[in-house]
């Protein structure tokens, strides 16, 4: 017995090791690449890929079962889908798959789990021709469509554009590689251009739609006559009063002062600013210099700077720092009030404050408003204190004697007071009148208490003004009203030629004279884009991510009757929409991969594409970059929170200059199989499959170890009986 325990370890160990005979046939799947650039070489290779019992499948954008390699199918698409192919193949149950193809894939396939075997063919010659546009045109803008031409074989070609700008034809000499051809036109409306490529290797044709992406956004603040130019060119235009976060537009107007806005407005504005958004100031009445914008917080960022006139403006201010001044915050309010007539001041005005109670105090004497005289004046005043009763006589006098030296054509004192005065004598007046004309009195009654009387009469025998100001909160509105009639700037009149500079903005255009003009001169760091004579009527920079213009004329007096002032208007907002913060997107399709850049202001952007989602990765100022697979085609969105762009992904043209044979050398390698050099090799291929014989020999073994068993208990019975 023990030979057939030996035999049953003997097959164990056989079955274990596992051998097989090669008995059964090899079941061989053939894949025809039949899309457009393989398909001449692979129906001439045909006849020689007829296997012994082999099943084939004919594949493009599609894949089907075919009776024979010879078979042609013209009706699977114009692609080459690699995916579908084998998908079919495997539903076939193949022990081998054979690839006959030029390698150039629209997708990127997984390595099947059976051996593939790889024919390489090469593509058929071939010219290729693609229109590439801009990702987000604006109206009005400029815009280059560029013809794209790749060959894989030296040929001559004659390549027509069609479109807006007419009709352009050009001989061109193609080398295998990629060259393009660009065609711009000024997009005013949907547009198509259409390309034709004519040469041996084909013909081929190209068309694309262009559209202009969503009317530019601009908020008018006190400017309708500029409101009523944008809204003519097809702008959205809301005019405001105020300006309110978040600024839903890509342009402010600015025709108000700097003074008309709150702190926290023009905070908004610089952060508008500095987020990619861009502002335009235009020299209203209330607008540029006349409200204050060259001392303001945005005064760095406005490209025109004023040009002083000769002269200036002599004031004193004769304050009241008497016990009652402190109700209701007076004294306060008064201070606010003066910070903003030494701030509206020009460095050629001359300011002093004398104050008085029991008696005079000089807090400063009149002196100009250089940049440092100013803070030097801001500093004092913030250091005012109230006690006494009101005596103005001496003081008055000082303020009228001190301006006689003040070295200014005019001249005048404001007084102010919220008491009854307890030494107006006659002298006050005589004086008041012996200085007039030279030196004017004003006077300002604050509150109910004010001795308006006295006031009235003062200002009367000073020739100026007299003010009533019932409400000490409306203190700061009246010395900016005072300090824009003291400190007014001069517009001139007349007529001015004007010289248009080279610049997107004035390209094609040619203004008339201006009626009205704020003398002005454009910053270093600005260009001048409308000059008259050595002053500058239009200037534009870059401040902050955004863009910056200027116009040193009324729109609603200058070029009333000109019709291209519209056309001027709306080719300025352009340019300034036009900022680097302006959301675009575009893809691009590069060597094994596709490559989406995307600019403008972004908090998180997201990339949705093909059902998954990646995030942006910044690679500049406002520009960020993802990177998707080669084969991602369709659409995909960019999100920030919110869907904010839609783009489409650019499909792998089925000719393309990629290493074709590399593709099939490394998918048949991480396949198990190989890349073969000539159909003769498929010959070589096993022909049959080896059976494992593992189960036989365990089936063997068990039967020879109950066999063994048997014998054994029919030995052992007899013996056990004659015991």
């Amino acid at each position: 017995m023990l030979y057939l325990r030996g035999l049953v370890i003997l097959l164990l160990l056989l079955a274990f090791w596992g051998p097989s005979l090669p008995l059964a046939p090899v079941r061989t799947v053939v894949l025809l690449d039949q899309s457009p650039s393989a398909r001449e070489a692979v129906w001439q290779l045909a006849p020689r890929l007829e296997l012994p019992g082999a099943q084939y499948v004919a594949f493009a954008s599609g894949a089907v079962e075919v009776a024979a390699p010879t078979a042609r199918r013209l009706d699977l698409g114009e692609g080459t889908r690699l995916e579908e192919a084998l998908k079919k193949a495997m539903e076939l149950k193949p022990d081998r798959i054979v690839l006959v193809s030029d390698g150039l894939f629209q997708d990127e396939p997984l390595p099947p789990k059976v051996p593939l075997y790889a024919l390489y063919q090469p593509p058929s010659p071939y010219v290729a021709l693609s229109l590439v546009g801009p990702a987000l045109p604006l109206r009005g803008e400029t815009v280059e469509v560029r013809a794209v031409l790749e060959a894989t074989a030296p040929t001559e070609a004659r390549l027509t554009l069609e479109g807006p700008a007419g009709r352009l034809s050009r001989r061109v000499e193609l080398a295998p590689g990629r060259q393009s051809l660009g065609y711009r036109f000024r997009l005013e409306e949907p547009a198509v251009v259409r390309a034709r490529l004519e040469s041996p290797l084909g013909d081929r044709e190209a068309r694309l739609e262009l559209s202009p992406s969503d009317a530019t956004r601009v908020w008018v603040l006190g400017d309708a006559a500029l409101a009523r130019y944008l809204r003519a060119q097809g702008f959205l235009v809301e005019e405001r009063q105020e300006v309110a976060l978040p600024i839903r537009a890509e342009v402010v107007a600015l025709g108000v002062g700097a003074r008309d806005l709150s702190a926290a407005e023009l905070d908004a504005l610089q952060s508008f600013l500095q987020q990619g958004g861009s502002l335009l100031w235009t020299a209203t009445p209330r607008g540029l210099f006349f409200g204050g914008w060259e001392r303001s917080s945005l005064a760095d960022s406005l490209p025109l700077e004023p040009v002083e006139e000769p002269g200036g403006m002599g004031i004193v201010l004769v304050l009241d720092v008497s016990g009652s001044m402190l109700e209701a915050d007076k004294l306060g309010l008064a201070v606010v009030g003066a910070l903003e007539l030494v701030r509206s001041a020009r460095s050629q005005d001359y300011i002093g404050v004398v104050l008085f109670s029991d008696r005079p105090r000089w807090l400063f004497r009149p002196r100009p408003m250089t940049e440092q005289g100013r803070r030097e004046a801001e500093s004092l005043l913030l250091s005012i204190e109230a006690g006494g009763g009101t005596m103005i006589r001496r003081a008055y006098l000082e303020a009228l004697e001190a301006l006689e030296d003040v070295p200014t054509k005019s001249k005048q004192v404001i007084a102010l007071t919220d008491g009854l005065v307890a030494d107006a004598a006659p002298e006050i007046f005589e004086a008041a009148r012996r200085a007039s004309p030279e030196i004017k009195t004003s006077t300002v009654a604050i509150g109910a208490d004010a001795d308006r009387r006295f006031l009235r009469e003062l200002a009367e025998a000073g020739g100026g003004s007299f003010w009533d100001v019932p409400r000490p909160q409306d203190l700061p509105r009246f010395f900016l009203e005072e300090a824009q009639r003291a400190f007014r700037r001069e517009v001139l009149e007349g007529r001015f030629p004007v010289t248009v500079r080279p610049h997107p903005v004035s390209r094609g255009t040619a203004p008339p004279p201006v009626s009205v003009l704020l003398p002005a001169r454009a910053k270093p760091w600005a260009q001048a884009v409308l000059t008259s004579g050595e002053g500058v009527i239009l200037a534009v920079g870059e401040s902050g991510r955004g863009r910056v213009a200027a116009l040193a004329t009324d729109l609603s007096r200058s070029w009333q009757e000109w019709s291209g002032a519209s056309r001027l208007a709306a080719e300025l907002v352009r340019w300034l929409a036009q900022t680097p913060a302006r959301p675009r997107v575009q893809a691009l399709r590069e060597e094994g991969l596709v490559r989406v850049v995307l600019e403008g202001q972004f908090e998180r952007p997201v990339l949705r594409a093909f059902g998954r989602e990646q995030p942006f990765m910044p690679v500049g100022p406002l520009r960020y970059e993802a990177r998707l697979p080669r084969g991602a085609v369709g659409q995909a969105v960019v999100l920030d929170g919110e869907p904010r762009l839609r783009l489409e992904l650019p499909a792998l043209p089925e000719w393309r200059l990629e290493d074709g044979q590399e593709n099939l050398r490394r998918l048949a390698e991480a396949s198990g199989g190989r890349l073969l050099a000539d159909p003769a090799e498929l010959r070589s291929l096993p022909g049959r499959k080896g059976v494992s014989l593992q189960l036989p020999l365990i089936a063997l073994a068990l039967l020879l170890f109950l066999l063994e068993r048997y014998l054994e208990h029919r030995r052992l019975v007899p013996l056990a009986k004659s015991a």
